[in-house]
């Protein structure tokens, strides 16, 4: 093969794998999101908790969203932490029930600690609004704030599948010419 036609080769191979990277660009990213809940005193009282509470959830956003979810598409928790009044609430403590899953923006969660068979937690996000209680305390009431961090998505393997073999195709090609001129 002539160095002219290698360099065709070459050119067009890349043009069409840069062509259909930027026609496929899927990604896959487990998202985490922050998030902290502030007290909405009741009744115009003062607060109870004199300080926001904060936590965080994770998904994977290349996983089927759940159904029955509002108008943005919620996924399953891959990870979850909040502590509420001393009591530390993780994915396993969280009810699986219509709607439960977490997007960009919100939230729909219904968690509990049980001790004893008698429930010490418990607390209800849903999008903005935060409603819990804990056997020691009244009920609390509060709007809740997200913000998404930073996250730096995985190219889908289907992509990174395509550059192998451009560059196993590539190999096979110096080799065979090495082996023309000996």
């Amino acid at each position: 093969m002539k160095l002219n036609q290698k360099l065709a080769v070459t050119t067009a191979g890349l043009a069409l794998g840069l062509t259909a990277m930027e026609a496929n660009p899927a990604r896959a990213a487990v998202i985490t999101v922050d998030f902290q809940v502030t007290e909405t005193p009741a009744y115009g009282g003062p607060p109870i908790l004199n300080q926001p509470l904060s936590g965080f959830y994770s998904f994977d956003d290349s996983t089927t969203p759940l159904s029955g979810a509002t108008s943005e598409p919620k996924y399953p928790l891959t990870d979850f932490s909040f502590n509420f009044l001393g009591e530390q609430f993780t994915v396993s403590d969280l009810v699986q029930g219509a709607g439960y899953g977490g997007s960009a923006t919100g939230l729909v969660e219904v968690g509990f600690k049980i001790e004893n068979n008698v429930v010490r937690s418990q607390f209800v996000i849903a999008n903005q609004n935060f409603g819990g209680s804990a056997n020691r305390s009244p009920n609390i009431a509060g709007t809740v704030e997200y913000s998404q961090r930073t996250t730096t998505p995985v190219p889908e393997p289907a992509t990174i599948g395509g550059w192998l073999l451009a560059g196993l195709f590539s190999i096979a090609l110096k080799k065979k010419a090495a082996s023309k001129k000996q």
